[in-house]
């Protein structure tokens, strides 16, 4: 007897003694087309009303204080906080127009380049008009560890809820949402009266997130609380909302503000002869020494580095371990088993880099071919080698 596959919300299990059924896809496609087709010519058979459609997204995102809020998000672009609908403004618009499909879905998981992709879609069923939405998020922290299974989760949610907004806002014209969202600002802001009532809070709710005044200050680009005017209230609830819902972090929020360190060293005279002072005119400053976490402790002790962080070992007089062992001083460093030994080269710090990655390739089940382009230059074969040898040593995925 053959066995039968049955393939259950993306589960494959095996019947056995029974034969072997696969699903017919033709026949899927053609009901979904089917389906597809009744929505529409229901749709066309039950127009909507544009007015009635305006009026009521103007009434739910203004029923109160925090709809409003819930109404608006803003980000960083260009060092500048810029405001705009968010995913549950998106929700009153999609329900209200009517006659649409709308959703998204995670598309790509790739753990090698630490992304995740997810696709939004709109269908607007009168006009038979589709948009769709691509968007990427990043599943490493800071030290570029990649999240767990559960925050990858959290942060395909998020995707997912990005997407589907951007697709919507894309499909349904401005002119139907545009005084829904001046509305709801209105709401926000309220008057000079309650300015300083609001903006307190606006300040406490955000430091549950870590921020303090400080950065709220770096991230509207003022120099105290007193400049914080009643729209800079308006971005500081909508930071508050994206934070809360998951859509932004505060890493995010941070990165590219005027106060954060610049990421090269800035030379006067570039046509100069004479060697730049390290410790002069320098961007970064030099720390003296940092103490690693246990993780830390073991990824440096077996790469000679620590990813998102090879600048502050450079930079460090001392590097101490978590036992408080020191593994590095001015001119050398301690290996574990207590000798010494010149401090890693740049090249060397380049071939730990390159094992790490074929490793963690080979780990998250990717295939040869996806050895980094740049490895593939001639110039960097030694690279290309380490890389091919950390891959075809390190355990498959499935094992």
């Amino acid at each position: 007897m053959n066995d039968m596959v049955e393939i259950n919300d993306g589960q494959v299990e095996r019947v056995e003694g029974a034969a072997l059924v696969l699903p017919d896809t033709a026949i899927t496609g053609t009901l979904v087309r089917a389906e597809i087709d009744s929505q529409i010519a229901t749709a066309r058979q039950f127009p909507r009303s544009i007015k009635r459609a305006i009026d009521n997204i103007l009434t739910l995102a203004t029923l109160d204080e925090e709809t409003a809020t819930e109404c608006i998000y803003a980000l960083k672009r260009g060092g500048k906080p810029l405001r705009g609908p968010s995913i549950r403004m998106a929700e009153i618009i999609v329900t209200q127009w009517g006659n649409n499909r709308s959703g998204a879905q995670v598309v790509n998981i790739d753990r090698v380049n630490k992304l995740i992709v997810a696709e939004g879609f709109f269908h607007d069923l009168e006009s038979n008009s589709a948009t769709k939405a691509t968007v990427s998020r990043r599943i490493s922290g800071r030290d570029g560890r990649i999240f767990s299974d559960d925050m990858i989760a959290v942060t395909g949610n998020a995707a997912c809820s990005i997407a589907k907004r951007n697709a919507i806002l894309a499909g349904v014209p401005k002119g139907i949402w545009r005084k829904a969202i001046t509305a709801a600002e209105d709401i926000i802001r309220g008057d000079a009266k309650t300015l300083v009532e609001r903006r307190d809070g606006a300040i406490k709710s955000l430091a549950h997130f870590g921020l303090s005044q400080d950065q709220i200050f770096t991230i509207l680009a003022v120099d105290g609380l007193d400049d914080i005017d009643l729209d800079d209230l308006v971005t500081l609830r909508a930071i508050y909302t994206q934070l809360k819902n998951g859509e932004q972090t505060v890493e995010e929020l941070l990165r590219g503000t005027k106060g954060a360190p610049a990421a090269h060293e800035v030379v006067k005279n570039p046509l100069s002869d004479e060697a730049p002072d390290p410790n002069k005119n320098s961007t970064a400053p030099r720390e003296q020494e940092i103490v690693l976490t246990a993780a830390e402790t073991e990824e440096y002790a077996k790469t000679g580095t620590l990813r998102g962080a090879t600048a502050r070992i450079a930079a460090a007089d001392r590097v101490i371990d978590a036992n408080g062992k020191v593994l590095k001083s001015k001119d050398s460093q301690t290996t574990a088993d207590g000798s010494h030994e010149a401090p890693p080269t740049e090249a060397d710090r380049a071939i730990a880099v390159a094992k790490s990655g074929g490793r963690k390739a080979r780990e998250a089940g990717a295939t040869r071919k996806s050895m980094p382009a740049e490895y593939r230059k001639p110039e960097r074969k030694a690279e290309a080698d380490a890389w091919l040898a950390a891959y075809d040593a390190a355990a498959p995925a499935n094992q």
